[in-house]
């Protein structure tokens, strides 16, 4: 098992927005800095988007209600693990602890990385999760668009749109989209 370290790089509205869903991005700190998107409803989305803006409130909301209360108990938030991938659900574990020891609590990645925010604690993703619905990073992506320049088939072009826009990958997915049009213009 394999934990590699992740940093929230931003929020952006999800363009499938049946249910009002949100992607949060999340970027590998070190190495070739992959990118994991994770689709997360607007409550979680607003909870991590507070964090993020330094956004404060006269009273707590939830989870800074639950980080005070882990202070307070003397419990800390370790880091947020996610761990796994099932049917496009990504599974987390909290970790706390406290001087009775270390816990996995289950929950979902975007509760876990609202409080990991608030309580200054790492988010890491398994690697396997990491190859199975990560994007590239900057520097593959550099590569990737330096042999792009050659031509690519139709086929190969809608394989990359299929691929693209089941891991939810929309700003790839437009671009090939665009690719497409203007082969078919060319032809």
């Amino acid at each position: 098992m394999a934990k590699v370290e992740m940093e929230v790089v931003g929020l952006t509205r999800s363009s499938t927005d049946a249910y009002n869903a949100f992607i949060v991005l999340l970027r590998e700190k070190e190495g070739s800095r992959r990118r994991l998107p994770i689709v997360i409803g607007f409550p979680e989305a607003h909870a991590i988007n507070i964090e993020l803006e330094k956004l404060r409130h006269p009273r707590p909301l939830t989870h800074d209600l639950f980080i005070n209360t882990l202070k307070e108990l003397g419990v800390s938030v370790q880091e947020i693990f996610i761990h796994r991938l099932q049917d496009s659900t990504f599974f987390a574990y909290l970790i706390l602890e406290s001087d009775r020891g270390s816990v996995e609590i289950d929950c979902r990645p975007s509760d876990g990385i609202a409080l990991a925010l608030r309580a200054n604690a790492p988010i890491f993703c398994e690697e396997d999760v990491l190859e199975k619905a990560g994007q590239p990073g900057e520097e593959e992506e550099k590569v990737s668009r330096r042999s792009s320049k050659r031509s690519m088939s139709r086929e190969e072009l809608e394989r990359l749109l299929e691929e693209a826009l089941a891991r939810e990958d929309y700003e790839t997915a437009a671009k090939l989209r665009d690719k497409l049009r203007r082969l078919t213009e060319e032809e």
